[in-house]
């Protein structure tokens, strides 16, 4: 779980100090920029896939341990513990930038849920 927390908190910062800033948020100048410098770009596409599957493990661990503890059945207080950490990363990634972070909560939201049936599966 350190590994997740890690990985989602460094991919999230690359991804947002990687994609282009357009304030006001014109899309022709956003994706000018994002075509002009392909190298930055693919980077910062890389970082937002790769993280947004860690910080949605770490969702989907924390909504199940919760969900867990509701039933009153016994869980892993350190994976636990971890996982909520996850909420840690995304209040300190939209200190940084609200719009890109709440995107990036979006996708690690929805994969982590998507995913929730197979880890069901997994621990029963």
């Amino acid at each position: 779980m350190w590994l997740f927390l890690l990985i989602g908190f460094v991919c999230g910062y690359f991804m947002i100090a990687w994609t282009p800033m357009v304030e006001p948020f014109v899309f022709e100048v956003f994706l000018t920029d994002m075509i002009f410098d392909p190298l930055k770009t693919f980077f910062a596409l890389v970082s937002f896939f790769i993280g947004f599957i860690a910080n949605g493990v770490l969702i989907r661990t924390a909504v199940w341990h919760t969900w867990q503890a509701w039933r009153k059945e016994a869980t892993g207080r350190k994976e636990q513990f971890l996982s909520y950490g996850v909420l840690l990363i995304f209040i300190v990634l939209a200190m940084i930038d609200v719009k890109k972070t709440a995107i990036f909560f979006l996708f690690s939201f929805l994969y982590g849920m998507m995913a929730m049936s197979a880890y069901k599966e997994r621990e029963i």
